[in-house]
């Protein structure tokens, strides 16, 4: 199937073809527009818009096959991205090496062994390097799938993820279900803040000089370290490298997005309430918007990000095609009922007009316009949503629903 340009006109919205879909909480949007008057969270008001066709070219012609797709297109989009949305990651030669620093062999009664790493990564005689935490089932009968969850929040060390269980990332759920699992803390990467560039692998690549324009920012250096740690998976004959997923909540699942656009070695991408910058359509302008988060967060994009603030219609792209540079692989896109903030309509339109892509390849994906009931996952073919109740947030819910997706793909 075909994507033509579609115009999307703000009645009737997505949701209202069934009763049962979900729809946002009126009372709720009423709250929020009253907190908030510059931003929109009332449907009525979101605008009519064309979203970008990504089976046709920018010199306007229809890509047919997925030979054309991925010689042609796909490159065209990526180069897009990074150019007005992400940044282009450096083209530095480095050495990469890793240090375990802690090991506990009988984690969880036994059930799994756990390391603590670092990955040193090192130009000329300059060094740069930042932690992270490996689990991997004891007990498993041969090579095991893994998640790999780039935590925004904190670092959880090895000893911590044993005795202090963490819903946002619940090691023992993955052991449990038969997945290695790694996690890494955005902020040991590049500093989740403003002026934290001078302390971050950015700066280290740049050696100081200030970036340019269109040089990487923080969410494409996050998903570069995420690339990082694959390496190491690879390295764990118990662990299959070739099914592995990318995961992350929230600015996490921005970059999951775009991390697993850029390696192509990830087997999956888990965006959990990722919102504009991630899964939701810009040119909706619902909840946040370009402006909001190029001005609160300008180090997460490039500058010409920035300038299109007010005139999403502009770009020259849109999120839908994140998604759709990702496939024939999978991606799995999780909503919150009280995040508005995040658009969950927008994250899940954008999953579904990615499909016709994931089509040209081959490979099924949810095509159905009407969103799923609250609490009531989706699946088709290389895609999953699920919209759940609650607030901006990520847990055992989240996780255990995005498992089921996963086991359909990598089990």
């Amino acid at each position: 199937m075909l994507l033509a340009a579609t115009t999307f006109t703000a009645s009737p919205s997505i949701g209202q073809e069934a009763t049962s879909a979900w729809r946002a909480n009126p009372d709720l949007v009423e709250k929020l527009t009253r907190q908030r008057r510059e931003f929109n969270y009332v449907e009525s008001k979101v605008p009519p818009y064309t979203l970008p066709n990504p089976l046709v070219t920018r010199g306007g012609d229809l890509i047919r096959s997925p030979k054309e797709w991925n010689d042609s297109r796909r490159g065209e989009l990526l180069e897009l991205f990074r150019e007005q949305v992400y940044g282009r990651r450096p083209d530095v030669e480095y050495s990469l090496r890793f240090e375990q620093t802690a090991e506990n062999t009988q984690a969880f009664d036994g059930a799994a062994t756990g390391r603590e790493m670092k990955a040193i990564i090192q130009v000329d005689d300059r060094t740069f390097s930042f932690p992270f935490v490996v689990f991997v089932p004891n007990k498993a009968s041969g090579s095991t799938p893994a998640v790999i969850h780039i935590n925004n929040r904190y670092f959880v060390p090895l000893a911590t993820a044993i005795e202090k269980p963490d819903p946002f990332w619940p090691v023992e759920t993955f052991i449990e279900r038969g997945y290695a699992t790694a996690s890494f803390h955005t902020s040991h990467v590049d500093p989740d803040k403003k002026d934290g560039y001078p302390d971050g692998i950015r700066s280290f690549f740049a050696d100081g000089k200030p970036p340019e324009d269109t040089a990487w920012r923080s969410l494409s250096a996050w998903g570069w370290a995420a690339s990082r740690v694959l390496d190491h998976l690879q390295t764990i004959e118990s662990i299959d490298a070739s099914r592995v997923a990318v995961s992350g909540h929230s600015r996490g699942g921005k970059t999951s997005l775009w991390a697993a656009c850029e390696d192509e070695r990830f087997a999956i991408a888990y965006s959990n309430n990722s919102g504009c910058g991630g899964a939701a359509l810009s040119r909706r302008a619902y909840g946040e918007t370009v402006k909001r988060i190029t001005t609160s967060f300008p180090h997460w994009f490039c500058k010409p990000f920035s300038d299109y603030a007010g005139r999403e219609h502009d770009l020259p792209v849109d999120q839908h095609e994140v998604i759709a540079l990702i496939a024939p692989r999978g991606v799995y896109v999780a909503s919150a009922d009280e995040d508005l903030w995040a658009d969950p309509k927008g994250e899940y339109a954008s999953l579904i007009a990615a499909a016709p892509v994931f089509g040209l390849l081959g490979k099924d994906a949810i095509e159905t316009t009407t969103m799923p009931p609250l609490g009531q996952q989706r699946i088709k073919g290389q895609t999953g949503y699920h919209i759940r109740a609650g607030g901006h947030g990520l847990g055992e819910l989240d996780w255990n629903f995005f498992l089921d997706f996963a086991d359909t793909l990598l089990k």
